[in-house]
């Protein structure tokens, strides 16, 4: 690919299946970004070059805190590209790692309701995430979390195209998408994901493991219940976990409701004093 105006092009460092990632720095701003390019041999290409542009002309508009921003659009000798922001930060899955078990309480809600509120952002425009999961939810700041978007944010008639597919991380799969009889895949699905995640941030491990146990163990309800791993939280996670993770989508939360219950987790003053697992009783003499 051959440098857009106002840039200096860097190395590529990924694909997928129609662009090329590559870093680059928008000179006026002196500013590391991320350009993603139609791959060179498909710019003949008809069919890739529509889905290409149907991806880019969808996620250009899109404008959250918590979703990746497109900077900038354009095409340079037949190849279109779009830039956004820097997406090599570190992601949630590179903290959990760093934690090596659990985050802490207030930095996991604060997470999960960035999170929340880019998903409501989403369903308002009739649209849905193709993979929540921590490696793309990126943490620029630590409490401020931004999920990627070009190949992950869809239209939400496009949903249905999800059942039975590979396209969500078994660990927080929603079981509809592995069971017809639960219903249609809405933004609901995202919501027992995010569910997942906070499980994952408060448990230190996924609420299911293997990919192909861990759909099953979504499709049929045999998740490990979030207090048997962690039985000394408050109430208020358990019944968090629990009421984004219903496995009936439709007693399940929408992304509105997860909002409100996040939101008044994350006032609870409780949140910011440290746990105590019982008190020692002083002796009398």
């Amino acid at each position: 690919m051959k440098a857009p105006d106002g840039y200096r092009l860097g190395a590529a460092y990924a694909q997928d299946t129609t662009g090329t990632y590559y870093r680059a720095v928008q000179l006026k701003l002196n500013r590391v970004v991320t350009i993603k390019a139609l791959r060179d041999e498909y710019v003949g290409n008809a069919r890739a070059r529509a889905l290409f542009l149907a991806e880019r002309d969808l996620v250009r508009r899109l404008e959250h805190p918590q979703l990746l921003l497109t900077l900038d659009t354009g095409d340079i000798e037949g190849q279109p590209y779009l830039v956004t922001e820097w997406t090599r930060e570190a992601h949630l899955g590179t903290a959990l790692c760093e934690a090596a078990g659990a985050l802490p309480e207030i930095r996991a809600v604060a997470i999960a309701l960035g999170v929340a509120r880019a998903l409501y952002y989403l369903e308002k425009g009739q649209l849905i995430y193709k993979n929540v999961r921590p490696k793309n939810l990126l943490l620029p700041r630590p409490a401020s979390p931004k999920l990627l978007t070009f190949r992950y944010v869809r239209r939400a008639a496009e949903a249905e195209s999800f059942r039975g597919a590979n396209v969500q991380a078994g660990a927080y799969g929603a079981p509809e998408l592995a069971r017809n009889d639960l219903g249609p895949i809405t933004i609901k699905a995202n919501v027992y994901a995010l569910g997942g995640l906070l499980y994952r941030m408060l448990a230190g491990v996924p609420p299911a493991d293997s990919l192909g146990d861990a759909r099953t163990a979504h499709a049929n309800n045999e998740i490990i219940p979030l207090k048997t791993r962690r039985p000394f939280l408050r109430d208020r996670a358990y019944d968090v976990v629990a009421r984004l993770m219903c496995h009936d989508p439709q007693r399940r939360v929408d992304p509105a409701a997860a909002i409100a219950l996040l939101e008044a987790w994350q006032n609870d003053p409780l949140l910011t004093r440290p746990l105590q697992r019982g008190r020692r009783r002083r002796r009398r003499r």
